[in-house]
């Protein structure tokens, strides 16, 4: 799995993983229900929680698996905190280059997890979900209300050509 397939899920697409041998490094582990695929390089560090399309996968340098122990902290909830602006502050002032910069390990090992009740980390992990999906589907009415608006235009112009042709000679 690659940071671009990581960005292809957030966009909640399934994304087309490149095949080929299992790395041979002993510690390279294949990605479970529950994980998280961190991005470690690039503006923003993206987060998601693994899904169907990407289970059994391995992921790419660029990427940083977290398998958070789930009798402690639920995947989504993590998911939602890593989110956070806040959060999201302290990566970008910890992360290192100039040109794509890279989020060190040890600044995502270190980060701070508040860990509430079972019961209101699922709570809070169902909301971020929720808003999450609205961000998705207002993104979705913005591009479909845009193609539309285009369209609409193009057909105006295709039924005035008919009437009317510009002639670049006259004004």
């Amino acid at each position: 799995m690659r940071l671009s397939d990581l960005s292809e899920i957030k966009a909640g697409r399934e994304p087309v993983l490149m095949a080929g041998e299992a790395p041979a490094v002993a510690r390279a582990l294949t990605i479970e229900e529950g994980d998280l695929i961190v991005g470690a390089r690039g503006a923003e560090t993206v987060v998601c929680v693994a899904n169907d399309a990407i289970l059994g996968a391995f992921i790419s340098v660029d990427l940083y698996l977290v398998r958070p122990n789930r009798a402690i902290v639920d995947p989504q909830f993590l998911a939602a905190f890593l989110e956070q602006p806040s959060t999201q502050m302290i990566f970008t002032v910890n992360k290192q280059g100039t040109s794509l910069s890279r989020l060190p390990k040890e600044a995502l090992e270190n980060i701070q997890v508040p860990v509430p009740s079972m019961p209101s980390q699922r709570r809070i992990a169902e909301l971020a979900q929720s808003v999450q999906e609205e961000n998705r589907l207002l993104k979705r009415l913005a591009e479909l209300k845009s193609f539309f608006g285009r369209e609409a235009v193009a057909r105006a112009i295709r039924a005035t050509d008919a009437h009317h042709h510009f002639n670049g000679d006259r004004t």
